[in-house]
Parts: C-alpha cells; structure tokens; sequence
C-alpha cells in the first residue's frame, strides 16, 4: 500500500478534500459488498477475494467475479492467485524459523553462509541478515535483467541460486556493478529490493540443505496446511485465477507465469490458506497447536527496527496503516494486486487478492477491517 505523502495530506485538506481513508465509512456486511461491487466494476476488476479473520476464526469471506473471462468461471475459495510480494512473508518466515533454531544471528554478515561474497561495490559494510529482512541492504533491482526472467507457461528453467549467484557475484552473468546495487553503505538507507529477498531464499538452502521450495512445503505448507498453496506451476493441481492488466478499459489475460527470482513474488495461494499464515503471524507465531516462529520473533517481524530511517519498516512486513497499528505486506505483478494485514493485539486481520494488475486496493482494505472490526 502507497503510504499518503504529509505534503500531499496537507494539499488535500487546503483544497477541503478529505484524505481517502477519512472518506470511508463501513458500517454493515451489505455496505461493505456494496462498496465492493463499486469498487470491482471503477477499477475493471474481474475477481476479488476478501477474507477477513480474527484468529483462527474466519469473520467474513466474500469471492466475487470471475477467475476466467473468457471461459465465465466464477471465483470459488480453492482457486489460487498469485499474491506478488505477500510471497515474501512466507519467504521471510522460513529463514526466520531458521534464526529461531540458532541458525544464525540477525547482524551477521550473510556471505559468511554463502558459497559467494555478495559485496556493494565501493563500500566495506558487510550485508547482514538484518539489512535484507529491512530493505537496507543496497542491493538493486535491475529491471533490465529481471525482466528477461519471466516465464510463460513453465517453470524456471534455471535455479534461483544459479540466478542469484550471477547476479550478486563480481563476473556473473547477470552482474552488473551499477545497476544491481545501490550508492550507498550497506545499513544506512532505505531501497525496497525484490532481489534481496530472493537472496533470502538461498541463504534458507544453504543453512537448511533444503531447496527452497522443497524447505517451505515441509515447515511451512504442511505443518499448516495449505492444501492450496505452492511455489511452482506443475505443482498445482487445482485452477489458477487468470492474471490481467487493463488495456483501454479492456481485461487482457495474461498466461501464467514464473520467475527465477520467484521467493520475493511467485507464490500462488487461496485466502483460505493466506489466513493462517496471517492468523499464526498476528498469534505471535503460534496457530492450532503449530509453532510457526517463536513468539518474540513473530513480535520482531512487527517491530520497527530502522526507525532512524523508516519507523514503518519491521522483519519483512510493514506497518501499513497506522491508525489501527496494522502490519502486513501488499503486492503488485503483471495481472495481480493484493493487500495483507492485521493488528497484533486484536488478532484481526484482512486479505484481499484480485486478479487485475492496475487495481488499487487501499479504499478496500480501510473498509473490509473497519467491518471486521464490527463483526
């Protein structure tokens, strides 16, 4: 979620416009869908799920549209979407219930687990565990490069450590000095970096011994649950909501598709199977007698822990909305947008996947938790 510029706040109120948050008001299930039916036909949504939970308890979950234009398939609760950046939860949480084993420490420097030296060019601040789950690692994302690593169709053909190696590694084959990283030391700024999550994902194979794929569905997917949930195209078996982007007021699909960096954004996923990775997180860790983190690291993943640079930004998620003090992560990829968050303390929570690549979910999810919240 676009977090509202203070300057831009305070033009709104000069002019005498409200800020869009302060404009909501959700009193009732029936104003809420509604508000949804609105809100799908403004922004030429073709599917939404919505879900909202309080604990392990589903409060509220609405599916609307349709998963399949062409085809006029309506949405159910088993088909999965891919979720964009909410993929970095689960990909945050693996290596962390590796830190939780004593795996390693948050301010180690993470080449001292690495087969390679991942090194920002010109500076000799070693990148830790910490700056990457925080996005001050100076790690870039080449556009350029990552766009040739998008797959229709299949899976990568390439392993995501042979891709990250060269890209991080002086000499790789997708190196590139200036625009893989960042002009700053290592620690001291902000730059959200998909590429430094995805280098999250082999340092969970290298300390695990475990593909990363294959370390998630054995500590995260099944312990939980998540019948419904995968990493990989030929691993599902069910159907996949079709992605589109609006061209001229006209939903184009989009064939499925993959990436070879895919920890930071390739997971497909119901809300169903999104709640309880939510539901655990927001129960300090803990969900229907399985462990997922230690509580005091499920705390610390919504603690601010660069609050001399962004006071919003805790272990992989962020605080998106503080009026109600909710964490989560949102995501945007070709054909998808989707929002995830929940306040600690009330264990209430809200998800929200749609299949429309332009689609702006903040009005959606400041009323589905102002319902959750009366519910």
């Amino acid at each position: 979620m676009k977090k509202l510029n203070v300057l831009a706040a305070l033009l709104l109120l000069l002019l005498g416009i409200s800020c869009r948050e302060e404009a909501i008001e959700i009193n009732s299930i029936e104003d809420f869908e509604a508000f949804l039916e609105a809100e799908m036909d403004d922004q030429n949504i073709p599917a939404a799920a919505v879900l909202i939970f309080r604990g392990e308890e589903v409060l509220y979950e609405k599916y609307a549209g349709f998963s399949n234009l062409e085809q006029g398939v309506a949405l159910q609760p088993d088909h999965l979407f891919l979720t964009a950046s909410i993929s970095k939860v689960v990909t945050a949480t693996a290596l962390l219930q590796l830190y939780d084993e004593g795996a390693f420490e948050l301010d180690d420097p993470v080449s001292d687990y690495l087969p390679f030296e991942v090194k920002v060019p010109g500076y000799t601040q070693p990148i830790t565990f910490r700056m990457l789950l925080t996005h001050t690692s100076a790690i870039a994302d080449n556009d350029r490069v990552m766009d040739e690593q998008y797959y229709y169709g299949e899976d990568p053909p390439i392993s995501l450590s042979f891709f990250i190696e060269n890209y991080l590694s002086q000499g790789g084959q997708f190196y590139d000095a200036d625009e893989n990283f960042y002009d700053f030391e290592p620690g001291t700024d902000y730059e959200y970096s998909n590429i430094g999550s995805a280098l999250i994902g082999v340092l969970v194979e290298e300390i695990s011994g475990l593909e990363f794929n294959a370390y998630c569905k054995a500590e995260i997917f099944s312990p939980l649950q998540l019948s419904h949930t995968s990493w990989r195209l030929d691993e599902i078996s069910g159907r996949i909501v079709t992605p589109y982007d609006d061209i001229g007021g006209q939903n184009e699909p989009i064939a499925h598709y993959t990436n070879a960096d895919y920890p930071n954004g390739g997971l497909r996923t119901t809300a169903r199977d999104l709640h309880k990775i939510a539901a655990a997180l927001a129960s300090d860790g803990q969900l229907a007698g399985v462990s997922l983190l230690k509580p005091a690291t499920a705390q610390a993943m919504m603690t601010p822990q660069i609050a001399d640079i962004d006071d919003e930004v805790g272990l992989h998620l962020f605080e998106l909305y503080k009026p109600d003090a909710l964490w989560g992560h949102d995501g945007g990829e070709q054909g998808v947008a989707t929002i995830m968050s929940f306040n600690r303390s009330a264990k209430t929570g809200v998800i929200i996947l749609t299949n429309q690549g332009e689609a702006d979910l903040e009005d959606l999810f400041v009323g589905a938790y102002q319902l959750g919240v009366k519910l």
